[in-house]
């Protein structure tokens, strides 16, 4: 196994499809995503210390900070502080250097290194200040050191490393635990599956299954791959993939997915999907590209704090020169200058938006809400009117058949089994209305030729030497101003029947319309259906209005015209014949996309069919974008208030020394961080 470059996990170099050769060495990938982001820029992803795991990361942190506290003894016990207490320790002055020497080197590395990558980056920022404030500290001591004066920063150089080292330590723990999400993702799969056999079955790695392959999966185990249910029923437990915390009865022919806990009988399983292909990998590949992806937000805070550092450091060198020409100390204006430059680190400026997207993102995933780009929150936040699709997503999407009426003389039978032969072509709600109900009746359907269907308006073919065309109902209905949804059956251009159906308001639908007008959007309501429907349904849901009557390509249309009055719009459709819509709206919501998430044209994946999850992403979306401005208003404000104090513009009344400085700016960043991690909201 190798690790991959860029986010770390790792890799069978003899598995994986996703490789590049680059300076004559192949590298390898866990997925598409991760092998795109690498060859953008791959000295990025092979710079020393770019990246490490996490763990490695934070067992570091404590290592190096263990050693500074153990060296910070010594550096007290040689203080100014320790001799007012009486404690007197020979040779006082080597020991504190040598001790403040492997303090510097040892504890203040990671410092010093990630100053030097910002400044070959050109992209300075937290690192290089603390370095600066560290070195100087260090440097002014040895300065003292030789020329035998008593004034050193032995203890503030200690303090200001060991409280650097404690933030950055807490500050990794507490988002180590808001971004292991796809660490959860991959410990969710066993790692070996009951591979069924001629022979029997046999336990083999999960890694090697592929589609096609039977596996058993036992009372108490976790399904190893996306598959159908070929023998055996189960309840299941998928609340951790999909948010649903019900166990889910499924028996032959049902849909499973890797990762879930079979709670009951054994069954068999045919594996459909593995790897980036299955639900599991396809959360994966989601988050991966979430967290790749740069937000506007998080750009303006980069910049923001690019020129906080400059003028941070422009304003420790003014500090400097200010108290040197007020014939102040050279130590005076060291420290003053230090802790201008400790106290007023961008740290958490730069953590204020990332911090808030993973906590955001995790919330979404576990209720089951995939977010595709982080742009889709914040344009979530301006969007004044959402928009619905009626079929299949304010209602069930099965239709069924409530009565037939025929003209022309034709019989009732026929015009059934002409309609229900035609329409097992199709795959439209109504159409599998027509059959089933042909299925119940024992009717045996015809062959067909020459199938066509018209997007927006019906189908048609030859059955049995005729021509049948079913199409929307017309005004010649004597059933077509009903609130029901209806469609007439014309055999050789001759009007034959109208069938009226009827598809029942999603549960849930008439909570989420009312908590999305509770919270101040308009909801409106794009249908293909007849005004009558549309009238009745909007009616029942308490939706503002609607469009009846609306050809596919007419959405886009009537969204474009609701963007050019100033309206920011959200799209909630299937994310298959509302494709168009779905990318045109400012925000497009797939719904009931199941376990087949890879809908491209969709921002935001709603996996669990749930109408009210509508309601709950724009509530988490108004939430973060709340609090990354608190987190911005936060981190600007720290900044404002303490730099003229740490310059010393209340010298008379407080001073923070770079110890101080280093204390509260990391406080400051562990305060962004608990802020994002503030962010839950009830399910």
């Amino acid at each position: 196994m190798v690790k991959d470059p860029v986010c770390g996990m790792d890799v069978d170099p003899k598995k994986t499809k996703y490789k590049l050769m680059y300076q004559g060495q192949e590298y390898y990938f866990c997925s598409r995503v991760c092998m795109e982001e690498f060859s953008k820029d791959p000295q990025r992803y092979l710079s020393e210390g770019h990246h490490r795991d996490h763990a490695h990361h934070i067992s570091d942190l404590r290592k190096r900070l263990v050693v500074s506290l153990i060296l910070t003894i010594p550096i007290f016990l040689t203080s100014d502080v320790a001799k007012d207490l009486g404690l007197l320790l020979r040779y006082r002055d080597i020991i504190g250097l040598l001790s403040a020497s492997l303090l510097f080197l040892y504890g203040g590395y990671p410092f010093l290194r990630g100053a030097i990558s910002e400044i070959k980056e050109r992209n300075i920022g937290m690192m290089l200040l603390v370095s600066i404030g560290i070195s100087a500290s260090f440097l002014y001591s040895l300065y003292s050191f030789i020329l035998g004066e008593p004034k050193t920063f032995y203890l503030e150089l200690a303090l200001l490393i060991d409280i650097m080292l404690i933030g950055h330590f807490i500050e990794a723990k507490v988002i180590s635990a808001a971004t292991s999400s796809v660490d959860l993702l991959v410990r969710l799969l066993p790692h070996e599956a009951h591979l069924i056999s001629d022979n029997g079955y046999k336990d083999v790695p999960v890694r090697e299954l592929k589609p096609g392959d039977l596996v058993l999966v036992k009372s108490g185990e976790k399904v190893p791959a996306d598959g159908v249910i070929v023998d055996g029923i189960s309840s299941f437990n998928e609340s951790i993939l999909t948010g649903e915390s019900a166990p889910v009865v499924k028996g032959k022919g049902g849909n499973v997915i890797a990762g879930s806990i079979n709670l009951e009988g054994a069954v068999k399983i045919k594996v459909t999907r593995t790897g980036e292909e299955s639900y599991l990998g396809q959360v994966e590949r989601l988050i991966k590209e979430i967290r790749s992806s740069r937000s506007r937000f998080k750009e303006i805070a980069d910049r923001a704090a690019f020129f906080l550092t400059i003028f941070v450091i422009t304003s420790g060198i003014i500090t400097l020169a200010y108290w040197l020409l007020n014939s102040s100390s050279l130590g005076f204006a060291i420290e003053r200058a230090v802790s201008v430059v400790v106290v007023a680190c961008p740290h958490a400026l730069g953590l204020a938006i990332p911090i808030v997207i993973q906590r955001t993102a995790m919330l979404s995933s576990s209720r089951g809400i995939l977010l595709r780009s982080k742009e889709a929150l914040e344009r979530a936040k301006d969007v004044k009117m959402i928009i619905f699709d009626k079929t299949g997503t304010l209602t069930e999407g099965r239709f069924s058949a409530k009565r037939i009426q025929t003209f022309n003389g034709f019989d009732e039978l026929e015009v059934l089994r002409l309609a229900a032969s035609l329409d097992s072509l199709s795959n439209h709600p109504v159409a599998r209305a027509i059959v089933r109900k042909a299925e119940e009746m024992g009717i045996n359907l015809a062959q067909v030729s020459e199938f066509r269907s018209v997007p927006g308006s019906g189908v048609e073919g030859i059955v049995e030497g005729k021509k049948v065309s079913i199409n929307n109902v017309g005004s010649e209905s004597l059933i077509a101003e009903s609130g029901n949804t209806a469609i007439q059956i014309l055999i050789d251009g001759v009007l034959a029947g109208v069938m009226e159906f009827e598809d029942k308001p999603k549960e849930g639908a008439e909570r989420a319309i009312k908590m999305l007008k509770e919270m101040g959007y308009r909801v409106h309501m794009l249908t293909g259906d007849r005004k009558a429907v549309a009238s009745k349904l909007s009616e029942i849901l308490g939706i503002d209005s609607y469009h009846a009557e609306v050809k596919p390509h007419e959405k886009v249309n009537i969204i474009k015209e609701m963007q050019e009055r100033g309206l920011a719009v959200a799209m909630v459709g299937d994310g298959i014949n509302d494709a168009p819509a779905l990318i045109q709206a400012d925000v497009g919501i797939a719904i009931g996309a199941g376990t087949d998430i890879a809908i491209e044209s969709a921002d935001v994946i709603l996996v669990r069919s749930d109408i009210e999850d509508v309601a709950y992403f724009f509530r988490l979306a108004r939430s973060s974008y709340k609090k990354m401005l608190e987190n911005l208003l936060w981190a600007i404000g720290y900044n404002s208030l303490t730099i003229p104090i740490a310059a010393g513009a209340l010298a008379g009344l407080i001073v923070i020394g770079p110890a101080m400085g280093a204390l509260i700016m990391s406080m400051s960043d562990v305060i962004v961080v608990l802020n994002a991690m503030s962010l839950n909201l009830r399910q």
